[in-house]
């Protein structure tokens, strides 16, 4: 059985795929905060991205890495995200390499493409970057650093771009790009196993009426969802007209982080 070291496991989306993955692979879950409620098929790291030996000796023998960490949020500052976002990853991908890794898949965001208006396309998946925030521009970042080290080394590397991973559907805007547990688990289990991949850039979305995204490379991978978003909305789901038109970013593909301010990175006089 196949092992995959899952970078912060301890939180949302890592609890929602750990009893999807751990009945098909051995699973080393990684994270700050102590994790006890283990099953068959999982150890614990308690350790920290940010320090290199943790690094090393997390991917030791591992067959495939799946680095959900991140420092998010729709206010983070810029300097808030080099640690985690931009260096962790870049040593996460060369340790992994070095430690003879073959498969790297990536939790990037839709945020990638947060600043186009719901309205600019009817299909966002072939259109250029427009982060939306800080915590987007690292994912751009984090999409590239992949690209680097799948073009150069023997390294077959998938990002995710990750739409709504929350448990139910909460508004119009959502259910557009929202994923399931065992949808997000497919694609990642597609990041491990496909023959074909070497660098692709898939979209973690299940079906929903009119999607931001058509997937179709990840289609051709076969990908074939099983869960819809319009079977999953939430009592208290907002529709369109019911969202708050300047908090919500209700007409922008990364919602409220496309209309929140940039925290300043000028330095106070």
């Amino acid at each position: 059985m196949q092992t995959i070291l899952i970078t912060g496991a301890a939180g949302i989306v890592g609890k929602a795929l750990r009893p999807l993955l751990r009945k098909h692979y051995a699973l080393r879950l990684f994270d700050r905060l102590p994790i006890t409620d283990l099953a068959e098929n999982e150890s614990a790291f308690c350790g920290d991205l940010t320090r290199t030996g943790d690094i090393l000796e997390a991917v030791d023998g591992v067959d495939g890495v799946l680095h959900l960490a991140c420092a998010y949020g729709i206010d983070i500052r810029f300097e808030s995200t080099l640690n985690t976002n931009y260096n962790a990853t870049l040593q996460l991908l060369e340790a992994a390499q070095k430690s003879g890794v073959k498969r790297f898949i990536f939790a990037s965001s839709h945020h990638v493409l947060g600043q186009y208006r719901t309205d600019a396309a009817e299909l966002f998946d072939e259109l250029p970057v427009a982060p939306d925030s800080y915590y987007a521009l690292s994912k751009v970042f984090g999409e590239a650093s992949c690209a680097v080290f799948a073009q150069r080394y023997d390294m077959a590397i998938c990002a995710i771009r990750i739409g709504n991973a929350d448990p139910q559907v909460s508004d119009a805007r959502r259910v557009r790009l929202w994923v399931s547990g065992r949808d997000l688990a497919q694609l990642v289990r597609i990041g491990m196993e496909h023959s074909q991949i070497r660098y692709e850039i898939l979209y973690g979305v299940s079906d929903s009426p009119k999607p931001f995204f058509s997937n179709t490379r990840a289609r051709e991978l076969g990908y074939s969802p099983m869960d819809n978003a319009k079977d999953f909305i939430a009592p208290d789901y907002l529709d369109y007209d019911a969202m708050c038109p300047q908090t919500s970013g209700r007409d922008f593909l990364g919602g409220a982080y496309a209309v929140s301010s940039l925290a300043s990175c000028l330095e106070s006089a």
